[in-house]
Parts: C-alpha cells; sequence; structure tokens
C-alpha cells in the first residue's frame, strides 16, 4: 500500500511539475509577446509619475531627452551599441515588479517594459490549484491503494489462518475458500491440494503402523509360545522338533513381512536407478526362480521382445510377486500364462478368481478377502506391485474370470 501510495505520489508531483513550468512558459510567452508590440507600436502608458512605458536610447546609451524613468542598464547599453542581442529580464522600478524587453533599433534601443503582477498572480493561481488537487489526489490514491491492498490480500491472510491453524493444532482437514482463478486463487488451491496429499500421506503412515503392528504381533506370539515351550523341556523329542518346525516357519514368514514393510515404507523416497530394461528378458528370469520355487504349478510364457526404462530391482521385485500371488491361489498341477507385450506384463491364473466386492481393494494394503485369509502372507505383495508400476508412470489393474484370475502390470516404453 505505501508503495502504490509513493509511486502515485511521485507521479502526481512529476506531472504537477510538468503543468506548473509548461504554464509559467506560457505565460511569460505571452507576456513576452506584449511586450514585443508594445515596443514595436509605440503604445505608451503611465509610469509612476506620467513616464512611459516604452522608452529609446542612443547608440551611446543616453535617452533622447537625456533621462528616462526606465533605468538603463549596462547591459541595454551593450544592446544600444550593437555588442549584445535582445533579451528580456524581470526587475524591480519604484518596488514594482516588471517585465523588461531590451532590444536593438535602428540608432539606440528600445526599452519596454510591463507589470508582471498579473502574470505572477495567475501563476500563483494555478500553483494553488496544483498543489491543492495533487495533494487530495495522493490522498485519495493512498486510501483507494489501502482497499485494494486490503481486498487483494485477503486470501493470503486466510492462507496465514490457515497454516497457522494447521501448526497449532495438527488438524490436516483445515481448508481455504478459493475465491478466482488469479495467481492467489491458484495458491489457494495448490495450498488446498498440498493438505489433501499431506493428510492422505500421514493417514496412509498410520494405517500402516496400525497395520503393521497388527500383522506382526501374530508371528511374534507364536514364536515366542513356541520358544517358551522348548525352554520348559517338558517336551516329547517329536513335539520338540515341531515346534522348531513352526517357529521356523513363523520366522520365515515374520522375515518376508519385515522386508515388505521396509520396501511400502520407503515409498516415494525411493531411489530408482532408471536405465534401459529388457523386459521380457526380466520377466523370463523371474519365472525361472518362480517354477524352481514351485515344481507343482506349470508356467507358460509368451514373451515379445520390449524395452523399458526402468529400476530393474524393483521392477523385479513386481514381477516376483505377481508370480509368487498366482502360485499362492492356483490349484496344484494348474497353469500360469504369463506374457509380455508393449511394455505390459500380464499373469493369469487358473485360480477361483476374485471376487467382485474384492476386486477394487487387492492392491491396497494389508487387504485379503475371507478367501485368502487361510494363505500365508500379509497382503502386502500386490501393494508393492501398484507401487512399482506408479513409480514408473504405470499402473496396476487386476481381473477376474470364472477361469481365473488376470493381473496387468503396464509401463511406458
Amino acid at each position: 500500500m505505501l508503495l502504490t501510495a509513493l509511486a502515485i505520489a511521485v507521479t502526481v508531483t512529476g506531472t504537477s511539475l510538468a503543468v506548473w513550468v509548461i504554464a509559467k512558459h506560457e505565460l511569460y510567452a505571452q507576456l513576452d509577446q506584449t511586450l514585443v508590440v508594445q515596443a514595436s507600436g509605440g503604445q505608451h502608458g503611465p509610469f509612476g509619475g506620467g513616464n512611459n512605458l516604452t522608452e529609446t536610447i542612443h547608440t551611446d546609451g543616453d535617452p533622447p531627452s537625456g533621462q528616462t524613468a526606465i533605468p538603463v542598464t549596462a547591459r541595454a547599453r551593450a544592446v544600444a551599441s550593437g555588442s549584445e542581442s535582445q533579451y528580456y529580464v524581470n526587475a524591480t522600478i519604484q518596488k514594482i515588479r516588471w517585465r523588461e524587453l531590451v532590444a536593438p533599433v535602428p540608432g539606440g534601443a528600445v526599452l519596454s517594459i510591463y507589470p508582471l503582477k498579473p502574470t505572477e498572480h495567475a501563476l500563483g493561481r494555478i500553483r494553488f490549484w496544483i498543489l491543492l488537487v495533487g495533494g487530495i489526489g495522493i490522498v485519495f490514491a493512498a486510501a483507494l491503494a489501502a482497499l485494494v491492498a486490503s481486498a487483494a490480500l485477503r486470501p493470503v491472510r486466510r492462507l496465514t489462518t490457515a497454516a497457522e491453524n494447521v501448526a497449532a493444532t495438527g488438524d490436516l482437514g483445515e481448508r481455504v475458500g478459493v475465491s478466482g482463478g488469479d495467481e492467489l486463487g491458484r495458491l489457494a488451491t495448490r495450498f488446498n491440494a498440498m493438505l489433501v496429499a499431506l493428510e492422505g500421506s500421514v493417514g496412509a503412515q498410520r494405517r500402516l503402523v496400525a497395520d503393521a503392528s497388527h500383522e506382526l504381533r501374530t508371528p511374534l506370539t507364536a514364536v515366542r509360545t513356541n520358544i517358551d515351550l522348548l525352554r520348559e523341556g517338558k517336551l516329547p523329542p517329536e513335539e520338540e522338533q515341531r515346534a522348531l518346525a513352526e517357529a521356523s516357519v513363523e520366522l520365515a514368514a515374520l522375515t518376508s513381512l519385515v522386508s515388505d514393510l521396509v520396501e511400502l515404507a520407503r515409498g516415494e523416497e525411493r531411489k530408482l536407478r532408471f536405465e534401459p530394461v529388457q523386459l521380457d528378458d526380466l520377466v523370463a528370469g523371474a519365472v525361472e526362480r518362480a517354477q524352481a520355487r514351485a515344481p507343482q504349478v506349470r508356467f507358460q510364457t509368451a514373451l515379445e521382445h520390449s524395452t523399458v526404462q526402468a529400476d530393474p530391482v524393483l521392477l523385479d521385485r513386481a514381477v516376483s510377486n505377481l508370480l509368487d500371488n498366482a502360485v499362492k491361489y492356483g490349484p496344484e498341477g494348474s497353469t500360469v500364462r504369463v506374457g509380455v507385450s508393449r511394455g505390459e506384463v500380464t499373469v493369469a491364473d487358473e485360480g477361483p478368481g476374485i471376487a467382485f466386492d474384492d476386486l477394487p481393494h487387492v492392491f491396497d494394503r494389508f487387504y485379503r478377502s475371507a478367501s485368502a485369509r487361510s494363505k500365508p502372507g500379509a497382503g502386502l505383495g500386490l501393494a508393492i506391485v501398484r507401487e512399482a508400476a506408479e513409480a514408473h508412470g504405470g499402473r496396476a489393474t487386476a481381473e477376474s474370470s470364472p477361469t481365473g484370475a488376470r493381473f496387468r502390470l503396464t509401463l511406458p516404453l
């Protein structure tokens, strides 16, 4: 507001000064023209005690009558002698302000004077009105700048209030009202989008911690129970071996769960190393490892040459999770069909398929359908697949049919 008022004040002052200079120049130009007409026309008027407003002097500087009411200066004598040109000057004669013209004429020079009072009075009025109107304009401009600044900065105050409320209360549900599509409106929109993203991130973090604590509790309890039984030493040898085997299985599940949690917790902070990856070769290697882990299932592949820009480690993890998921739900002796075409990996099993209500949630963290709760795992494998796809600018989708489920991992070529 102050800077705007200052800018307007400088502009008004500069304009007023220009008006003053132009008005003064025009008034003096008119007065000088009057002196020229007066001197050339021989007009006379009363001066003091009846003297003339126009006098002539010889080349030696003396008036024809020997005296003149208009003082003859050395400069006027120089004009009469021809050593200086015509000039105008303000002079005070008998305590009265005059405008004087000294111009050369044949045989000498002419001196002509005219009162300055009307011109100075007019300039005084002009100066008064310039100061009055300029001052009022500056005050009005300052008030208008304050009004405009207050209206323009109202969204900023709302943003400030919202930010202070979020900082003080931690309530990420705070939102700022958006009005207009100007810069401040777009800022408010971005601020709201940031709060939405932050609220979603914090909510996901809290859900991850809550779900992880729940999933970790079961294997830890089972391992502790088996170890306590072994420490008591009251179990028969065959029961001891069974307890050790169960503890080993639970520890393996716990290790897998922790590994998946770490992978998910890294989220966007994961530093990916993008490089050209032969997608068909990567999937072929993952299928070979999956076949070694699950000899009871047959893998059928149709791999077309396809190159993508991807992080090979994260992409291999996602493909392996898809294959493990197909093996988990496919019956023994079934076939898992794996395909690669134009940056898309498809994995289809011959399992029971996915229920319609479960289909939108299969990629959610820790989500396990009713039919899947008897299977090993914590419901994190497909969540890692989706995060890997999104990290590469792609997508992960699932389809279901009476003959099984089909998963697609699509990456940009």
